[in-house]
This record gives C-alpha cells, structure tokens and sequence, in this order.
C-alpha cells in the first residue's frame, strides 16, 4: 500500500484495509526507529482522520511504534454506521485489526469518550494504559431532559465548527469569513441528523458507565473551559477511575492535540514515562525546527 509522507516526520504507510458491512476500517503506521518499540495506538475523534494527530506524533520519540487508526465516524461520514453496532464495537473491532497488541492508546473527543467504555469492559484491550484527551463526558448531576437536549445540539455543532477551523489551521486565517460559514454549514447539513443522534446517545449514557471496572492506568488531558468535559465531568472521572492522573489548563482547547500539540505531548511522554514505555534520552521524530516550522 503506498506511504504517505508526513510534511516534517516519517512517512506513514497504510497497513490495513478491511471492511465490515459495507463501512471501511483502516489502519495506519508511523514505524519505530527500533522494530519491537512500544506500539501507539492513535485514535481520532468525531468528524475527524487518522491526520488529526499529526502535529502531535511529530513531536513524539523514534523509538515509539504509532499507529492510527480510521474509524466510521472519520470526517465525511454519513454516519450511518450504527447498523453495524455501537462505537465501542467498532473501535475493538479496528484494535483487532492491528499486528501488534497495544502498549498504549491516545484517544480524542468521542474518541476519548469510546475508548473509556471500551476500558470498562471484559475484552483483550481492557487494561491498556490509555491516555484520553479532551473527553466527552456528562456528569451524573445533569439530567438528560429539554435543556439538556437543547445543550447538546449546540455543544455538537459547536465542536463541528470548532473542529473544522482547527483542522484548517493557519490558512484558516486567510480565508474570507462568509467562506468559512459555508463550509460549516455543508458540514452540518452531511453530519445532521445521524451524526448528531450518535453523539447525543454517547453523551447520555456517559453516567452509567462502570468506570470502577477500569483496571488499565489512565490520563487525562484536557482545557479548564472545554464544554465538552467541564471541570465538574473531570472531577467526576477523577473521583471514579481508581488509577487515573488529571492535567488540565486554561490554554488548551478541546482540539488541543491539533492547536496545542507541544503541551499535549509534554503530558503525554510524562506519562509513557511513568509506565517504562518512554526515556527522555530518545530521539524526537523531527527536529525542534521542523516542529517550528
């Protein structure tokens, strides 16, 4: 399958292609400088690809094996993919898929939010160590009623909006506001309603998930003025998840792996530290130039 060259990194080459039902499950690596380094596993969020990390594994060491992965609620979904059963169902199903069994998983948005659930359960992944940035969480004190409806429709279209100018990054500046708009709203107009209904029935169910099952060590990364995990959710996965780590700031957004890639990996090689996984001593993928660049 042909390589794909990372604009300041190694090229990422495809090594999976599967199908099921109709809906493809992809996988995607980045290989170590050493070939039986420690593997991770990327895992993109709603509306978003296997690219969205990119300016998070450049700032990552050679001596790590990375791999991403593309998933049915990837960016140009109609997400129609529940016929085939739930996120979590899909996300085992592309673990499955890789060549190696993970040493860890990085996880974005309703991502993040499908990999916790996937941790409370009785399957070979469960007890990956698992590092979930910008989770999508609700806590157990707000009810699923009309406001809180009417709230997530505008956290959902706010999180596509958000998504899509991050994922522009600096040309985003330089295009007209009205083109922007446009986009947005061919964006919602695709994702709208399916889309919206998956991410609604993730949020619902949130409370129930028994987070005292999660067996695997778990960090939390995530923006002190994230709606999508307000502090009062953090503080509620903090006090649920019984080996977990918390780091949040003011200064990262909820696209933080894409907008604040540096931060992100601080917290992220501290933790893989932690774990034996990481020594500072290693090789960066690139340059501290090309990560400027």
């Amino acid at each position: 399958m042909a390589d794909r060259q990372a604009p300041h990194g190694a090229p990422w080459r495809q090594v999976v292609d599967h199908e099921v039902d109709g809906e493809p499950l992809r996988v995607w690596e980045n290989p170590a400088q050493a070939p039986q380094g420690p593997s991770l596993v990327l895992v993109h969020g709603f509306e978003e690809s296997w690219e969205s990390w990119r300016p998070l594994t450049r700032r990552l060491p050679a001596g790590l094996r990375l791999f991403a992965l593309d998933l049915p609620w990837r960016s140009g979904s109609r997400h129609r993919w529940t016929d085939g059963g739930t996120s979590t169902t899909w996300l085992e199903r592309a673990l499955e898929l890789l060549p190696v069994h993970p040493a860890a998983v990085v996880a974005h948005s309703f991502g993040a939010t499908t990999q916790l659930d996937l941790l409370t359960r009785p399957t070979p992944f469960s007890a990956v160590p698992t590092a979930l940035v910008a989770p999508v969480y609700r806590p157990h004190d707000v009810p699923v009623d009309p406001r809180f409806f009417g709230e997530a429709v505008d956290r959902f279209r706010g999180v596509l909006a958000d998504g899509l100018r991050a994922q522009m990054g600096p040309r985003g500046a330089t295009v007209p506001p009205d083109i922007v708009e446009s986009m947005i709203g061919k964006v919602r107009e695709r994702v709208e309603p399916h889309g919206f209904l998956q991410f609604y029935a993730t949020l619902s169910r949130t409370p129930h998930l028994p987070l005292n099952l999660v067996e695997a060590p778990v960090l939390i990364v995530s923006g002190t003025h994230d709606v999508s995990a307000p502090p009062s959710a953090v503080d509620e996965l903090r006090s649920s998840i019984p080996d977990v780590r918390v780091h949040q700031d003011p200064a990262l957004s909820h696209f933080c792996q894409l907008q604040q890639p540096d931060q992100v990996a601080e917290q992220l090689l501290g933790f893989l530290t932690e774990l034996g996984l990481h020594h500072s001593d290693e090789l960066h993928h690139t340059s501290k130039e090309a990560i400027s660049a």
